[in-house]
């Protein structure tokens, strides 16, 4: 006898049909049960996974604008290290036309070069900057009169303090005492003066 005529068989008898009719339903009720609950786990499943992305998505988003800020930043720093850079070498051509006709030339440079560039200085060194060339421009004048030597000692310093306030703001170190002098001295030279500036 077949499988299939065993169950044929068990059909048509009634009390063996109910209670494989009966088997049949349980089981089938356990089956779509087991299957909404799969089902539903499923569903709980997708909502709770949809819930955890749409939550990281902002996460992600400051994430990437921070990323970009930072990206933007490093790009920044090379071009602002050439700008202090440029800043100190313009400086020194101040200095070495403090004393000479060519120090508000020099000046009108600097201040052609600091519109051009003052947004990658620190500010500190932008400050400094301008006041440096400003008393470097005037710096002759004041020697010329000498009618008051507290003014050209107090211009000076502001002339020869930047170097200090570049390094600082960029965190390099100073000038040592050796490179001021030398830097002093041929600014002397370049204005054809050996004689001691007033301090």
């Amino acid at each position: 006898m077949s499988l299939n005529e065993f169950f044929q068989s068990l059909l048509s008898g009634s009390v063996a049909g109910g209670v494989v009719a009966a088997l049949v339903i349980r089981f089938w009720g356990s089956y779509v049960q087991e299957k909404g609950k799969n089902l539903a786990t499923k569903q709980d499943i997708a909502d709770i996974t949809r819930e955890i992305e749409e939550a990281k998505q902002p996460f992600f988003e400051l994430q990437e604008q921070i990323k970009g800020f930072h990206q933007l930043r490093f790009a920044a720093i090379d071009r602002r290290l050439q700008a202090h850079q440029e800043a100190f070498t313009l400086w020194r051509k101040l200095l070495a036309t403090a004393h000479t006709k060519d120090a508000g030339r020099t000046a009108m440079e600097c201040q052609t070069w600091w519109e051009r560039h003052c947004l990658y200085l620190e500010p500190t060194v932008r400050q400094a900057f301008v006041a440096a060339y400003n008393a470097a421009g005037e710096h002759r004048l004041y020697l010329e009169d000498r009618s008051n030597p507290d003014v050209v000692r107090e211009n000076w310093r502001t002339i020869t303090q930047f170097p200090a306030i570049l390094f600082a703001a960029v965190q390099l170190p100073t000038l040592t005492p050796e490179e001021e002098k030398n830097l002093t001295e041929a600014a002397r030279h370049a204005a054809g003066e050996h004689i001691a500036t007033p301090r």
